[in-house]
C-alpha cells in the first residue's frame, strides 16, 4: 500500500513489475474497489523473486517486514484482515504522507532514494 502511490515501473523481476503494475492500474481505473490490508506476503508480493516458499522475505529479516507491515497499518489506522476500499487507504495515506510514519516504515528499504524523489501520485 505505502509503494503504490509512488511505484514507477521499476521493480525486482519483469514479473514483478508486471504484477505490481497491473494491480496499480486496476486500484487507479477503480479506485471503489476494496483492498484488504494483511501483515504478511500479499498479492503484490506473491511474484516477488525474493518470496520464499516459507512467506518470508530473502531480502530482508523477517522481523523488519513484519516492523514494516505494523507501521502501516498503524499509520493508516486498520487492523490486518480489515478492508477498506482503495480510495479510502489512499487518502489515508495522502493525510499522513508528511508524518514522520512513512520515512519510519521505509528506512532500509532499497527503494527508499529513489522513492523521496518522488511526489505521491
Amino acid at each position: 500500500m505505502l509503494c503504490l502511490p509512488r511505484f514507477r515501473g521499476l521493480g525486482y523481476s519483469s514479473e514483478f513489475t508486471a504484477n505490481m503494475a497491473l494491480i496499480a492500474k486496476s486500484l487507479s481505473d477503480k479506485p471503489r474497489q476494496f483492498v484488504e490490508l494483511v501483515d504478511g506476503p500479499d498479492d503484490i508480493c506473491r511474484l516477488c523473486p525474493h518470496l520464499m516458499a516459507t512467506g518470508e522475505c530473502a531480502l530482508e529479516e523477517q522481523v523488519l517486514v513484519k516492523e514494516r507491515d505494523g507501521i502501516v497499518l498503524k499509520m493508516l489506522g486498520v487492523w490486518p484482515g480489515e478492508r477498506l476500499s482503495y480510495h479510502e487507504l489512499a487518502a489515508r495515506l495522502a493525510a499522513v504522507a508528511d508524518s514522520s510514519l512513512p520515512k519510519k516504515a521505509c528506512i532500509g528499504c532499497r527503494w527508499q532514494n529513489f522513492c523521496d524523489e518522488l511526489p505521491l501520485r
